[in-house]
């Protein structure tokens, strides 16, 4: 089982000026919502705390089960989920396996962030790319989705691993179908990792022709 959400998040009141919306959630999401400087930060932190306890609730869990890991990664015993918002939208995936996922605004690429951190291999890719801006989200979204899968996040040096465009030379459809995401299906990715290919496999959507989401999962042997 896996379910992919996308929901926007701008018309939601700010929780700033109406207090009472946060009611049912949390305390530590509560907490962390109020922290927030900038209204829209708000109500990304408001939107994902709604999905989190509506979404658990439609499969029989609560809120309450989640376990925070060492690392600072949410689970649930016996079910996974991740969360990740950019711009007007936040993005829910829940599994029955260990699951991560990412979305990002496109919004111009960052050559910067791509010759110091990218492979040689990435900075290829995006070199050859007939869209660069896009190539780079999906780089981008693959490498987030992949340390949020393993709960690594930035403890894991850029530099161990790195994405392998693969498009659709493979199809993985039986693990992760192309139709979770209502966005356009863009392809799949793959994973190395100090020279060894992980057992996981990512797919990936633009999503309202804006945003890239990357979801990566376990392959099945």
């Amino acid at each position: 089982m896996i379910e992919c959400y996308i929901k926007g998040c701008m018309d939601l009141d700010d929780p700033f000026y109406v207090p009472e919306i946060l009611s049912g959630l949390s305390d530590d999401r509560r907490n962390r919502i109020m922290k927030y400087k900038m209204p829209n930060d708000r109500k990304r932190g408001l939107q994902a705390g709604i999905m989190i306890r509506d979404i658990l609730k439609v499969h029989g869990r609560s809120q309450d089960e989640i376990i925070v890991s060492d690392n600072g990664r949410p689970t649930i015993e016996g079910m996974d989920f991740n969360i990740s918002h950019s711009g007007k939208y936040v993005m829910m995936v829940i599994s029955d396996d260990k699951v991560g996922c990412d979305i990002e605004r496109i919004k111009g690429r960052n050559y910067s962030v791509a010759k110091r951190y990218f492979s040689e291999g990435e900075k290829n890719y995006l070199d050859e790319s007939t869209d660069k801006d896009l190539s780079f989200y999906r780089i981008w979204t693959a490498r987030e989705s992949y340390i949020k899968y393993t709960g690594e996040g930035i403890l894991l040096d850029f530099t161990k691993y790195e994405v392998n465009i693969l498009d659709d030379i493979e199809d993985y459809e039986d693990i992760l179908p192309s139709n979770i995401c209502s966005g356009e299906y863009l392809g799949l990715v793959s994973i190395n990792r100090e020279d060894s290919l992980q057992n996981v496999i990512i797919k990936q959507w633009l999503y309202d022709n804006k945003y890239v989401a990357s979801v990566c999962v376990s392959k099945k042997n």
